[in-house]
């Protein structure tokens, strides 16, 4: 950062030359001039971002100069020194954009002062010019991109819009073009915006959460080859290739797992400093195509559950280990509607797996036998529905997964894992539509006087909040933290038509400690500030 200094008289300039050690203040060069034609020059030539500078010169003032300064070089911040306070002076000053005015002889105190308020000004302004052109780079790519089939092949997958198994999926795979086959490894991370550090509008937070998504893109598939993928949902995850390799190979898993955590945990400080996002990562563990969607839904019910830990990198670990017993004899099939109706999806899913492996051991299993457990399992589903009163055409793909004909135990393995799962997590949403956002909306409206904000809400329902956030705007439309202002604002309104308090009081009742951010939200929301408004109603009663 450069300094100029502009004065006739030499003790003048010599006094603010040395009143202070200015690398201190972050100034690199201090420069000087005794007339504004040299004043010019310096300024032609190299980059001036801080110029104190006396009015009263003899060959031309200083505002005449601080004028073609502001035409030339328009980052650079001014202060005027002058010996007349006289107003015409003070409100050339002013219509000139100077930072500030102050009179000679000059308290150092109050020049310092002065100087680091336009540092401070320049800083911010750098900030936001930084943040501009990033926000513009990814603008410009964000207007650019086309869906790719390779993305809507993973959101089919993931929400089981493709039967994951036979030849369905071999040529759904081969389609896409996503370069796997059915025998490859996947591992999933979910990446969850907690929360922005900075206020975004709805356009702005689209664009920054596209800049989220590249930048995890970049930072995990660097060394290993991945996509990104927002599902049908609206949750990010970065999903990592393991070509060639069985699932039963992980020898080399431990330090790949460390890899990924030490990345996650320089892309999360990325994210906090770069787009103003607060992350957390959930990272999967390895799997199978078919078993890719259950995997992604483990991390979601992670993320779901998550109200403590944010900006940190979390390992899936199974619910429980309840289902390893060998002795085929301790496994029941009736089990399954238990963990159903229990809501325990992981448990269900692995009563499966660890069902198909034990009959697979059994030599007298035989085809007769599969047909059986498959007409046993669709009535469970069936039993399922009617208990808890779901209609099965709202089920994704239900018809589909019921007539498709399963010719092996690994066919059934993934098929039974993934009719389980679709009907399961139907219930699961349709359960939360109503409970959740009802408690929500109920503790808004009970706690309007309170400082609430969403993570308080959230903490009340016991949901992560980014999870709530997205699942109150998917239900209602409407974000959180909007309805959350639109209740406060509607109550403020409605203390300034029935009662006498003050607006400062009103807005300390509906748990507004800065009055100016409260004023703020209510022009936003009914296009008056508060005193506007009671003014308005007074004089229509």
């Amino acid at each position: 950062m450069r300094l100029l200094i502009v004065d006739d008289e030499q003790f003048a300039v010599e006094g603010i030359l040395y009143c202070c050690d200015w690398n201190e203040f972050g100034v690199e060069e201090v420069l000087t001039a005794n007339r504004a034609d040299r004043a010019r020059d310096i300024v032609n030539d190299k980059k001036i971002d801080l110029l104190i500078c006396d009015i009263e010169m003899p060959d031309e003032d200083g505002l005449s100069l601080v004028g073609w300064v502001r035409e030339h070089s328009p980052w650079t911040e001014s202060i005027f020194l002058t010996c007349h306070s006289e107003f015409s002076y003070a409100k050339k000053a002013v219509n000139l954009g100077s930072f500030d005015y102050l009179l000679k002889p000059v308290d150092s105190d109050e020049l310092l002062s002065a100087v680091s308020g336009m540092i401070a000004a320049i800083r911010e302004k750098e900030e936001h010019e930084s943040y501009n052109k990033m926000y513009h780079k990814y603008l410009n790519l964000w207007q650019k991109e086309k869906p790719k089939r390779v993305e809507r092949f993973w959101q089919d997958l993931l929400s089981r819009s493709i039967l994951s198994f036979g030849d369905f999926f071999e040529r759904e795979l081969a389609g896409a073009g996503v370069g796997l086959t059915t025998g490859d490894l996947v591992l999933p991370i979910l990446i969850s915006i907690e929360e922005w550090s900075k206020p975004l509008n709805q356009r702005d937070q689209e664009i920054m959460e596209y800049a989220v998504k590249k930048a995890a893109e970049e930072f995990f598939t660097e060394e290993q080859q991945g996509e990104a993928v927002t599902d049908k949902s609206g949750v990010l995850f970065i999903l990592l290739y393991a070509k060639g390799e069985e699932e039963g190979e992980r020898a080399a898993e431990k330090p790949r797992i460390q890899k990924l955590i030490a990345m996650g945990k320089r892309f999360i400080k990325a994210c906090q400093e770069l787009f103003y996002s607060i992350v957390t990562c959930y990272v999967g563990s390895f799997k199978p195509l078919q078993e890719l969607p259950g995997m992604c839904e483990s991390l979601k019910i992670m993320e779901r559950d998550n109200i403590s830990r944010t900006q940190s990198v979390l390992l899936y670990l199974p619910q429980d280990q309840i289902l390893l017993s060998p002795n085929l004899d301790d496994i029941r099939l009736d089990d399954l509607i238990s963990y159903m109706l229990s809501g325990k999806r992981e448990s269900a899913v692995r009563f499966i797996h660890n069902l198909t492996e034990k009959l697979e051991a059994n030599p007298c299993f035989q085809g007769r036998n599969l047909d059986a457990l498959h007409q046993d399992t669709m009535q469970i589903i069936y039993h399922f529905l009617q208990v808890r009163g779901i209609n099965a055409g709202s089920i994704v793909m239900f018809s589909e997964w019921t007539t498709a004909r399963i010719r092996g135990l690994l066919q059934y393995r993934h098929w039974a894992e993934g009719v389980v799962s679709a009907v399961m997590e139907t219930e699961f949403e349709r359960q939360e539509k109503g409970g959740v956002i009802e408690r929500s909306i109920r503790y808004i409206q009970q706690n309007v006087e309170e400082e609430i904000s969403r993570a308080s809400v959230a903490d009340y329902v016991g949901l992560n909040p980014a999870y709530l956030s997205r699942l109150f705007k998917k239900e209602t439309g409407q974000n959180l933290i909007d309805f959350l202002i639109s209740v406060k604002m509607n109550r403020t309104r409605e203390l300034l038509d029935t009662t006498d308090m003050s607006v400062s009081s009103i807005a300390q009742q509906v748990g507004y400690s800065n009055f100016s951010h409260f004023t703020k939200m209510f022009r936003k929301q009914f296009d008056v500030n508060p005193q506007e408004y009671r003014k308005v109603t007074k004089g229509l009663d």
